[in-house]
């Protein structure tokens, strides 16, 4: 398949995108839900979102015989379990995971999700349970570090006061992990829609999720805003920034 000059034009990227996602929309369908976590899955896998949170999360893995850890934003809980695993097998630590998701459908997905992927001796290890990530439950300090995955792109207003409250519930840090807005990321993505056997929901979202990406200035602002103290910011393949405190 070729694709047409045309594609590769790019939209106007100098302003972060304020548009809504299929997957905000709590009313979609469950198997459309189902395919697009899916594709999700498929991107930390291969274009670097498991990889981008496990190097930031390793120095304290590999201090610490015990971590326990809250995963915001957490989809099907693919890049929960997989730090499970890496964190088994390659740390001999004992990584605890709460993860949390603000839709319901989505949580019961990852539940069984993780049922299936998981070994049954590493399956207690990731708890999945439905929240508000601007207002946890969680008291302060409750973890050793937290963690978001493609998620902090869906606030505007509010993405501040996310990171306030992943830095309220931790002791040793945070770890953002989202997207670069870039002419390059952007194009990309489309051609992976277009060329990969992926969902409607997943064609639609992705470029818009690029849209509604960072530059650097913009998550340093956000960090400071935020009241972040010793926050790092590095970018990672391919197009993530990475907004960590921990050490």
């Amino acid at each position: 398949m070729t694709l047409p000059g045309s594609f590769f034009d790019t939209p106007d990227l100098s302003e972060r995108l304020d548009a809504p996602e299929q997957m905000d929309d709590f009313s979609r369908a469950p198997a459309e839900l189902d395919e697009a976590l899916r594709d999700l899955r498929g991107v930390n896998r291969w274009l670097g979102g498991f990889r981008s949170v496990r190097q930031a999360l390793r120095p304290l893995a590999r201090r610490r015989s015990y971590l326990r850890v809250l995963d915001l934003g957490a989809g099907s809980c693919d890049v929960p379990a997989r730090l499970v695993e890496w964190a088994d097998a390659r740390c001999d630590t004992l990584l605890q995971v709460v993860a949390v998701d603000a839709n319901p459908t989505v949580v019961r997905q990852a539940r069984r999700y993780l049922d299936e992927r998981l070994h049954p001796r590493l399956r207690p290890q990731v708890l999945v349970e439905e929240g508000d990530a601007l207002d946890l439950r969680f008291d302060d300090g409750d973890f050793d570090a937290a963690t978001a995955s493609l998620f902090l792109h869906h606030f505007a207003d509010d993405a501040a006061r996310l990171l306030c409250e992943m830095d309220r519930v931790v002791t040793s840090g945070l770890i953002v992990s989202d997207l670069h807005r870039h002419p390059w990321a952007y194009t990309g993505i489309r051609a992976v829609a277009k060329l990969l056997p992926v969902s409607p929901m997943f064609t639609n979202d992705a470029p818009l999720s690029v849209r509604r990406g960072f530059t650097r200035e913009e998550l340093d602002r956000l960090a400071r805003a935020a009241g972040l103290n010793g926050y790092v910011l590095r970018w990672r393949w391919a197009f993530r920034w990475v907004l960590s405190t921990v050490d």
